[in-house]
């Protein structure tokens, strides 16, 4: 995790990260990636999906933690992929697969759709907008943990409602309490479990998830 975290902090071709602050990061980005694992179910995962995962979080921390899981990272950008690529190298994360690519493309792929326990992501996207991307990488029986921050009742209906034409439902909510030394922020978990199959023109072509969310009131 430190090696991780000092990574991050000095990596200098791309910004992958928004500080270089070494304990910000190993407080605030790496070691909270850590609290996906409150979700007790994410421990057993055996296949799991870092939606755009950036520099790695939470993807990689969990990699490290959970050496018998097959983590796929799924980056668009090609720079933030070059250094996922390049941590997994350095820290011989031979669990770790970098896909760089939009996950609306990736969830259409017969390989990758319908195949992961869980999906992750951190910061990413409106809850509808993450209900498209990962409930198509979902198996059935299979969970979304979203990291997200404050409450926003708006977001959370409309997110309920795109899970339900995706083949999902709103599992639950876990509140993430900060260590001390972290600068003390408004933390949830978002579940999303998947309990039917998801059509088959889901994911909308790139761009649309975002452009026109789900599940908004007409």
């Amino acid at each position: 995790m430190i090696a991780y975290a000092r990574m991050l902090s000095r990596y200098e071709k791309a910004n992958v990260i928004g500080t270089k602050d070494f304990s910000e990061i190993l407080l605030g980005h790496v070691l909270d990636s850590l609290s996906c694992l409150i979700f007790t179910p994410l421990r057993g995962a055996m296949k799991l999906a870092d939606i755009g995962s950036g520099g790695g979080l939470p993807g990689v921390p969990l990699a490290i933690v959970m050496p018998d899981a097959e983590i796929t990272l799924i980056e668009a950008t090609g720079k933030k992929s070059a250094f996922l690529r390049y941590v997994s190298e350095e820290l011989k994360l031979v669990n770790v697969r970098v896909v760089n690519a939009r996950v609306e493309e990736v969830a259409r792929d017969e390989v990758y759709r319908g195949a992961h326990d869980v999906c992750t992501v951190r910061a990413l996207a409106r809850l509808s907008v993450i209900a498209e991307y990962s409930l198509p990488l979902l198996r059935k029986g299979g969970h979304l943990v979203a990291m997200k921050g404050r409450e926003d009742e708006d977001e959370r209906a409309e997110g309920e409602r795109a899970a339900m034409m995706l083949g999902g439902r709103l599992f639950g909510e876990i509140p993430v309490s900060q260590v001390p030394e972290a600068e003390q922020k408004e933390r949830r978990l978002l579940l999303l479990e998947k309990i039917g199959e998801t059509p088959d023109r889901y994911p909308r072509r790139t761009g649309m998830p975002v452009r026109d969310p789900l599940g908004k009131r007409s």
